[in-house]
C-alpha cells in the first residue's frame, strides 16, 4: 500500500474509533473492587484475558494481556481458596534453558522476556503423560510459545520447550494442542493493519485455522476463511476443533484433518471457549454495543461494564443455551468462563481482575 492511502486509512480508522468511542456509555467504566451478589471479583492483577484450569480442582493458570498495542504481559498461577497469584513466566529470575527445547520448530529461539505479550493459551496433556501447555506470544514475534508444567498444585512451575512460529503475514489469537504434539491456531488477521480492520468492520474474511506438525511443518485448513477467527476449543477424541468466528456471527465445528465445516451454531461476538462442567462447549459472548466495546479497548488498565453472555454448545448437536449473562460492576467485558472447585471463573482483556460465580450448572 502506498504511504498516501495508507495514511488516510489510519486517520480514517482513527476518527471512527473517537467518533464511536464519543458515542459510548457514560457508566462503561468501572471504579471500585466490591461484589455485587455472588459475582465476586479479585483485583489487583493485569487483565486475564485467558484461563486454563489445572486438573487439581484448585489452581489456575492466568494469561494477563497487555492488549493489541505491543504491551507486555505474563503468565501466572491463581490459588482458587487463597486468591494469591504467584508469577510463573516470566519472573525477575527467569531464564530459558534451551538444552530441553525440542517440542517445536528447529529454528525457533527463546522469547525476548522483557517483551513477553500472552493471549490465547491451552492447557493438555500429551500422550507420554506430560503437559503441555500453548501460549499465543506477540511479545517481539508472533509465535507459539511451548511449555510444559512441571510440579502439581501450589508447586506447579513451567519450563519454555520451543515455539512454533506461524505463516508470514499473521497476528494469531488462540491455539488448541493434541495428545501427539501437533497444534491447531487461528490466525485473526494477516497483519492487523489499519486497513484490514477497516475492512473487518464491513465484512470482510481476516482470516483462517492452521495446522502445525512438528515433521510436516504448516498447513491452512482450507475453507475456514472467517471474519476474526477468535478462540479455539477441541474435542475429547480430537477429531474436530470448534472455533469461534466473532464477526462472522458463527461457532463452526471443523474437521481437523480436511477442514471441513460439518456444523455451525448461530453464536454472536464469540470470543474464548472452554469445557463446562455440564460437558458442554461454554462460549464467552460480547453482547454490547460496538462504541462500548472500543470504549473498553482505548483504557487497557481500567475494568469494563460492557455486557457479556455464556452460550452453553452441545458438541454432538451444536444446540445451543444462554446460561450465564451479565453487565456492569464488578466486571464486564469478560472473554473466557472456567469452572474450578464448584465455581465459574472469568477473566477480561482490559482491567485489573477477574471474577467467579457459583457453577450455574449445578
Amino acid at each position: 500500500m502506498k504511504l498516501g492511502a495508507l495514511m488516510a486509512s489510519k486517520l480514517l480508522l482513527l476518527v471512527l474509533v473517537m467518533f464511536l468511542v464519543a458515542c459510548a456509555d457514560d457508566d462503561i467504566h468501572i471504579s471500585g473492587c466490591e461484589p455485587v451478589g455472588d459475582i465476586r471479583p479479585v483485583c489487583g492483577m493485569q487483565s486475564p484475558e485467558d484461563i486454563a484450569a489445572l486438573d487439581d480442582g484448585r489452581h489456575l493458570l492466568l494469561a494477563h494481556f497487555g492488549g493489541m498495542h505491543d504491551a507486555t504481559g505474563s503468565l501466572s498461577l491463581f490459588d482458587t481458596q487463597t486468591e494469591q497469584v504467584t508469577p510463573l513466566f516470566p519472573t525477575m529470575d527467569s531464564t530459558v534453558d534451551i538444552s530441553a527445547a525440542n517440542w517445536g520448530d528447529a529454528d525457533c529461539g527463546p522469547p525476548l522476556l522483557d517483551r513477553f505479550s500472552p493471549h490465547g493459551t491451552h492447557l493438555h496433556q500429551l500422550s507420554d503423560g506430560r503437559w503441555r501447555y500453548l501460549v499465543v506470544n506477540h511479545g517481539g514475534r508472533e509465535t507459539i510459545e511451548i511449555f510444559e508444567l512441571l510440579g502439581n498444585g501450589s508447586s506447579s512451575a513451567l519450563a519454555w520447550r520451543g515455539c512454533v512460529q506461524p505463516a508470514p503475514e499473521t497476528y494469531m489469537n488462540d491455539v488448541v494442542g493434541m495428545s501427539n504434539g501437533d497444534l491447531v491456531y487461528t490466525r485473526m488477521f494477516h497483519n492487523g493493519g489499519t486497513l484490514e480492520r477497516l475492512l473487518s468492520f464491513v465484512g470482510v474474511n481476516t482470516g483462517d485455522l492452521w495446522h502445525w506438525n512438528q515433521a510436516t511443518g504448516l498447513r491452512m485448513l482450507p475453507g475456514t476463511e472467517a471474519n476474526q477467527p477468535n478462540g479455539l476449543e477441541i474435542s475429547a477424541d480430537e477429531r474436530y476443533v470448534f472455533a469461534n468466528m466473532y464477526f462472522t456471527q458463527e461457532l463452526w465445528k471443523v474437521d481437523v484433518d480436511s477442514g471441513e465445516v460439518v456444523a455451525t451454531a448461530p453464536v454472536p461476538n464469540a470470543d474464548n471457549s472452554a469445557w463446562g462442567s455440564d460437558g458442554r462447549l461454554w462460549v464467552m459472548t460480547h453482547n454490547d454495543s460496538i462504541a462500548n466495546m472500543l470504549a473498553c479497548f482505548e483504557q487497557q488498565n481500567a475494568a469494563c461494564a460492557a455486557g457479556f453472555e455464556i452460550i452453553a454448545v452441545d458438541p454432538q448437536s451444536m444446540a445451543i443455551e444462554r446460561v450465564f449473562a451479565h453487565r456492569g460492576p464488578p466486571m464486564g467485558a469478560a472473554t473466557v468462563a472456567v469452572p474450578q472447585g464448584g465455581r465459574v471463573y472469568m477473566g477480561s482483556f482490559v482491567g485489573d481482575r477477574l471474577i467467579s460465580v457459583a457453577d450455574f450448572t449445578r
